[in-house]
């Protein structure tokens, strides 16, 4: 930590800060990263961005084509056309962002990430199948330290494709449509493992539906709030977790209730609901209206096949929504259909999720152009067809979903979701000059519809570099490999399943 203060920084050369302007210089490279490491462990971190296309995401900053990104640490302080006054005393670190594209930190509003280890076993399967073998069959053999290797699994793939913040749906399994937090060593060790990545993280937990002996789970929840959650502060925070009544099946603590509105208001959390799907969810989601159990601390999640009725009630009480595009087409739920247009006819600015790696994809850019081909596809339908069309929706809009958008649904717009001054430092850099960008004609829609995890060449959460040059600090892949496939294969053993990698997955085999 000392060797920040002799460093001096202003004795540092131009070129030796420069972090991609010459990617063959790997030492210089490596001399401002440990700077930057430093820096932050000194407690003394004033760094600036300097010379990206910052798309800000905050519209009373708009974009710039060339500009300058000050942190002082975990802080952004300032963005501008040129900041260079704040680097006169020598004292700040300059990362030089030629070429690159400066977003806000992607944004997952729902991820079930226990199940990392199990990443496209299920990739044909409709959600009764992945049903049957993730919940019923895999998920009870969790152990706590199998949840511990499926969120930092989930972590690093995150931050590697320029996430930078999740929303963990976690609750217990041993029956149909939960998850898998059925006691206090699962939710630690999955707790444990998010606050290890270095990831901004809202921990979503849910009411066991067949909890272990002696289990409580709103006591747990308290215990967790008071040990792990006492501090606003942290990188990692809590949120309850529930269900709305889509199936027969989802009974009891495992539904949000009126009761479990107060429970999370009392505790000063906020709430995010899966399975809002179809009509008796949308019934569940009027009467949750009518006695004053939604609101803006509360976010739906898919919110596909619902009626007029329960969007008036998500409009009026301005209850926050995310969008599982790949999620509801892939495995079939409902018509399979995510509300992409409803959101734009509603006015409602939305959330953007992955859901579940077992079956779909880990990067966000997909979720981008998958939400934009819906929409575009469904309006050149209806113009086709003679009637009104909505105009297609536009690459800036889809980004905002994947940023500020997911940042409101997650409960963490006032700490990210845009390069905002005053907001923590959640930056990600693009490179603009690799071989599927370059050259650089629109921004936006490069991020959008050119970019993908390759190009993600480096990762600030709150200030600390989390990817640089193109690679992930932590965790050591080798390490991180072992444990996903020793976890996976001692999963598999249990259930008596053999694994296959070139055959297709069955929920019975």
């Amino acid at each position: 930590a000392n060797r920040f203060e002799p460093l001096g920084l202003g004795e540092v050369s131009n070129e030796a800060r420069k972090m991609t302007a010459d990617h063959n210089d790997a030492p210089a490279r490596a001399e401002l990263l440990d700077a930057l490491l430093s820096a932050h462990a000194a407690g003394a971190a004033r760094f600036l961005i300097r010379g990206a296309t910052i798309v800000s995401m905050d519209r009373s900053i708009g974009d710039l084509a060339r500009g300058d990104i000050l942190v002082v640490d975990d802080v952004i302080e300032a963005i501008g056309p040129d900041l260079s006054e704040a680097t006169s005393d020598g004292q700040a670190i300059v990362v030089d962002a030629s070429d690159q594209i400066a977003i806000p930190g992607m944004v997952d509003g729902h991820r079930h990430s226990w199940q990392t280890q199990f990443r496209r076993l299920t990739p044909d399967f409709d959600l009764e199948d992945y049903t049957e073998l993730m919940h019923v069959r895999l998920a009870p053999n969790y152990r706590p330290h199998d949840m511990y290797v499926g969120n930092l699994m989930a972590a690093a793939a995150a931050i590697d494709g320029g996430i930078t913040s999740v929303l963990d749906f976690s609750h217990n399994s041993r029956s149909d449509f939960s998850h898998n937090s059925r006691s206090p060593d699962h939710c630690d060790e999955a707790i444990r493992a998010w606050k290890e990545s270095g990831l901004r993280v809202a921990f979503g937990c849910c009411a066991p539906f067949v909890p272990e002996p002696g289990y409580g789970w709103r006591d747990d929840l308290k215990r967790m709030r008071s040990d792990h959650f006492a501090s606003e502060d942290g990188l990692v925070s809590l949120r309850l977790a529930a269900m709305l009544q889509a199936f027969p099946a989802l009974q009891g603590d495992i539904c949000f209730s009126d009761d479990s509105a107060r429970f999370a208001r009392e505790l000063g959390i906020g709430i995010s609901i899966d399975a809002a799907l179809g009509t008796r969810a949308a019934d569940h989601i009027v009467a949750l209206e009518r006695a004053g159990s939604l609101g803006p601390d509360v976010t739906l999640i898919h919110c596909v096949a619902l009626h007029a009725e329960a969007w008036r009630a998500i409009v009026s009480s301005g209850t926050r929504v995310v969008l599982a595009v790949t999620s509801d087409a892939n495995l079939r739920q409902f018509d399979g259909t995510s509300p992409v247009q409803t959101v734009l006819d509603h006015g409602i600015r939305p959330g953007l999720s992955i859901d579940v790696e077992c079956s779909l994809t880990t990067d966000m850019f997909t979720q981008m152009q998958v939400a934009m081909s819906n929409q575009r596809m469904q309006s050149a339908q209806r113009m086709h067809a003679g009637e009104d069309a909505p105009e297609p929706i536009s690459t800036q809009a889809v980004l905002e979903w994947a940023t500020i958008g997911g940042a409101e649904a997650n409960g963490f717009a006032n700490r990210c979701g845009s390069l905002s001054p005053g907001k923590q430092a959640d930056i990600v850099l693009i490179d603009a000059n690799e071989v599927n960008n370059l050259p650089l004609n629109n921004a936006v829609a490069t991020v959008v519809l050119g970019a993908d995890g390759r190009n993600v060449n480096a990762v600030f959460v709150a200030g600390v570099p989390r990817k640089w040059n193109g690679r992930l600090l932590e965790p050591e892949l080798k390490h991180l490999r072992r444990l996903a496939q020793e976890s996976r294969d001692w999963l598999l053993e249990s259930v008596g399943m053999e694994l296959d990698i070139v055959a297709r997955a069955s929920a019975t085999s």
